[in-house]
């Protein structure tokens, strides 16, 4: 009788499997863990683990239960994530791992660092229960899923659920439209997530309420005084829109308590900028994002994460009639009557950067800016002829530090900063953005301190950095000159310079007397800083209503734009405090309002 082939193989097989169990030796199993050896009759050793993993903003902390055979359940039981930003990280991640029994899960979009900290968390627990780590980093084989091709219809479909969008969304749908918001992140928020949440505005009720007097005067000469800091060639500010916008701000920051369900905990100044015009949420920018959401969760807008726009669509006559977009189901295509495009700047995108800011190419990697920020919108925009800002610019945050440890020095104006040619350039003691840009005109810039008492924990912390190429140790200041490799002399006469003004309480550059403090004793150390980013200054030109206009001043019919798409006219090469986010939610509140109003009389 002859046997089967398959037969065959399968007799073979499982002689091999026999003799392969057999065939182990003593020395072989002695070299199994303890938790493997525990869980000889299954896949894990039993019971609860616990373990740590570098997230964004510190350590994320995970628990992991096991039964013999399985991942029973994932919980983060800490973490320092920005909140809203990684909050479907942290959900999804967890859920994933427990239902696929995998640790090859995608990361939730915009918030991969949160998604990495949480499975290598995971896999250590798994190490620690004697779980095979790489057979649970293999896929599962699943069939594969139909390219699908979806349409969708509506009023006005909005391009990014950031502050502008989120804002344009709400405005559109109190104005009687019918709107659908695609957000190719995993999460919404965008840059409005990641700030302070503070927006500015002048005479509102809510500075009244506290008996705080301001006008939109006194905002408009100090914004006057620091754009004259920046390019004397600039073509901007274009001042009667910033004055236009300072009116609609105050409209915005009630409009977001009337209608938005958002809330403010205090109006106060920040910094140097003392005057009480920023309207300070509960927590963050996060705040408003989340009830914003909320707001438009409760309406029942339809808001569709990781759904990347690709496209706009546009009729023979070159009107814009919709998006087409890309998800994990295939291509969705969004027939609308008006399309607002809110996906924010472009600090991001490192072809961009090259292309309009390349002397910031560099030092991407320090960016505050959004994960999202790679300019999709203005991309899209300037292919249907949409004409872009001339002299685009970065939003500056201060300087930032490679070495994590010496992030505590960011925002420490009581420091001394030197440039490439070992002299002192600036009061440090000045507006953030104002910092970015004298770093930026001073190649690389150092943070010079000494081992005084009040430095005691930032040496302490790079104690295991060293040696490090961002960090330079002298015993004398002559011995750190040489470790900077800056002209020695320069140095010295800088430090001494210094340490005159602040003896005599009449510092070089103005700094404020309580600000300055002496560098006196050695060992010195000076450390590299960069020019920090969090957004861009330029985009699409848009008309008082936010309408995109072309490079001869007619409206590209149907779409908008707002925020860090379109922002570049209200400055010279400073941001404002309090403005960026003011300016997202106000430019998406008035192009949604006007979006929906023109689309429901046909216009």
């Amino acid at each position: 009788m002859k046997m089967n082939a398959k037969k065959v193989g399968f007799l073979l097989l499982g002689l091999l499997m026999v003799l392969s169990v057999f065939g182990c030796s003593k020395s072989e199993t002695a070299k199994n863990s303890g938790a493997e050896a525990a869980s000889a009759s299954g896949k894990y050793k039993p019971g609860t683990y616990t373990a740590k993993a570098a997230g964004n903003n510190g350590d994320v902390t995970v628990e992991v239960v096991f039964d013999e055979n399985s991942i029973i359940s994932v919980t983060v039981k800490d973490n320092s994530e920005t909140e809203g930003l990684s909050d479907k990280a942290l959900e999804r991640i967890p859920q994933q791992i427990v239902d696929g029994q995998t640790l090859a899960v995608d990361m939730v979009s915009g918030a991969s660092n949160s998604s990495k900290a949480i499975l290598a968390a995971v896999e250590d627990c798994v190490k620690q229960a004697g779980g095979d780590v790489d057979a649970l980093k293999v896929a599962a084989v699943t069939e594969d899923k139909p390219h699908q091709e979806n349409e969708l219809t509506t009023d006005v479909v909005v391009i990014g659920g950031g502050g502008t969008g989120l804002a344009a969304a709400g405005s559109a749908f109190e104005n009687g439209a019918k709107v659908i918001v695609l957000e190719k992140m995993g999460t919404l928020g965008g840059s409005t997530a990641l700030s302070g949440g503070a927006i500015g505005a002048t005479g509102t009720r809510f500075q009244k309420e506290q008996g705080i007097e301001d006008s939109p005067e006194s905002w408009l000469k100090l914004w006057k005084e620091r754009q004259s800091t920046s390019n004397p060639d600039g073509k901007y500010p274009d001042y009667d829109r910033v004055s236009k916008f300072m009116d609609d701000a105050v409209d915005t920051t009630h409009w977001l308590v009337d209608y938005m369900n958002h809330k403010y905990v205090n109006v106060a100044g920040f910094g140097v900028d003392p005057v009480a015009r920023l309207h300070f949420p509960e927590k963050s920018g996060a705040t408003i994002i989340a009830n914003m959401e909320k707001t438009l969760n409760d309406k029942g807008i339809d808001i569709l994460t990781e759904t990347k726009a690709t496209e706009l669509l546009t009729d023979d006559k070159g009107n814009v009639v919709g998006v087409k977009a890309e998800n994990a189901e295939g291509t969705l295509t969004v027939h609308a009557k008006k399309v607002i495009i809110a996906t924010g700047g472009f600090a991001r995108s490192e072809e961009l950067m090259k292309r309009f800011l390349p002397e910031f190419v560099e030092v991407m990697d320090v960016s505050a800016s959004a994960a999202g920020s790679t300019g999709d919108g203005i991309v899209m925009a300037e292919k249907l002829g949409a004409a872009l800002y001339e002299d685009p610019w970065i939003i500056g945050l201060g300087i930032a530090a490679r070495v994590p440890e010496l992030r505590v020095l960011e925002w420490d104006p009581t420091k001394m900063y030197v440039n490439e040619q070992g002299e002192r350039y600036m009061n440090e003691n000045s507006h953030y953005a104002v910092v970015t840009n004298k770093a930026a005109d001073n190649g690389q810039v150092w943070v010079v301190i000494d081992s005084s008492e009040a430095n005691a924990d930032v040496i302490k912390s790079i104690e295991g950095q060293l040696p490090n190429d961002e960090i330079a140790v002298g015993n004398t200041v002559k011995e750190l000159a040489a470790a900077m490799q800056v002209p020695e002399a320069a140095l010295i006469k800088t430090m001494d310079t210094f340490n005159e003004g602040v003896a005599s309480g009449q510092d070089l550059f103005k700094k404020d007397a309580k600000m300055l403090v002496s560098v006196k004793k050695g060992p010195f150390y000076a450390f590299k800083f960069y020019p920090r980013t969090m957004g861009t200054f330029g985009g699409v030109k848009v008309d008082e209503n936010y309408r995109v206009l072309k490079e001869d001043g007619s409206v590209i019919n149907n779409l908008y734009a707002g925020g860090e798409a379109a922002n570049r006219y209200l400055y010279n090469q400073v941001y404002m405090t309090g403005s960026a986010v003011q300016y997202a939610l106000t430019s998406g509140r008035l192009s949604g309002e006007h979006a929906a109003k023109a689309a429901i009389d046909g216009e």
